[in-house]
């Protein structure tokens, strides 16, 4: 596997990892949550639809239809599709596919200005400040909310990207990411622009 690919994914898998020891430790401290732990997201059966909540986050979204929903470590709350295989039986690689799709939500609690704003601040910068995009990023908007999307091109043993998806706004980072690699990729490219339809966000 190319050493890029390697790296990145190393990367994801311990920002995921030490949020959700840091978020062990503290619990009991009664600190401020810095990420949102996936109990907080409450999944609803509405007839055929899965509607997913999470109250303080003050985020909707919806499952696609006929997926599950999975523990992986790698966000908050992570859904796949039912025939989701991974591309090697790693832990840094449990999201991404070498069949069907993956799709994660992740919400982070960063007051503008404190000390523990980076991830609001860094992206926040590039919507406010379009001209100095680079060459991965846009802007889009979701739920009628700026955000920026990045896509991240890697790998030859396993060519494809990771789309991230990222929304600063009332003291809250959301992230929704999607690992587009595999035979499926182009269906899942499909179901995650659906996904970020389905998205709403409390505004204050």
């Amino acid at each position: 596997m190319e050493k890029k690919y390697i790296y990145i994914i190393m990367a994801l898998l311990i920002i995921a990892l030490s949020t959700f020891t840091f978020w062990m430790m503290n619990k009991d401290k009664q600190e401020p949550l810095v990420i949102a732990p996936s109990y907080s997201f409450v999944v609803s059966e509405l007839g055929d639809v899965s509607l997913v909540e999470n109250e303080e986050a003050g985020l909707k979204f919806v499952i696609p239809q006929g997926w599950e929903v999975t523990n992986d470590l790698l966000a908050s709350f992570s859904m796949r599709t039912k025939d989701f295989i991974p591309f090697n039986d790693n832990l840094s690689s449990a999201s991404v596919p070498k069949k069907g799709c993956w799709i994660g939500a992740t919400v982070r609690y960063e007051k503008e200005g404190s000390d523990n704003d980076y991830y609001f601040s860094s992206n926040k910068y590039y919507i406010d400040n379009p001209d100095y995009l680079m060459e991965n990023q846009e802007i889009i908007e979701v739920d009628n909310i700026k955000a920026l999307k990045e896509n991240l091109i890697i790998g030859e043993e396993n060519p494809g990207k990771i789309e991230h998806i990222w929304i600063p706004i009332n003291d809250k980072v959301y992230l929704f990411e999607s690992d587009l690699f595999g035979e499926d990729q182009e269906e899942c490219k499909t179901h995650f622009d659906n996904f970020l339809n389905t998205i709403s966000i409390k505004k204050q």
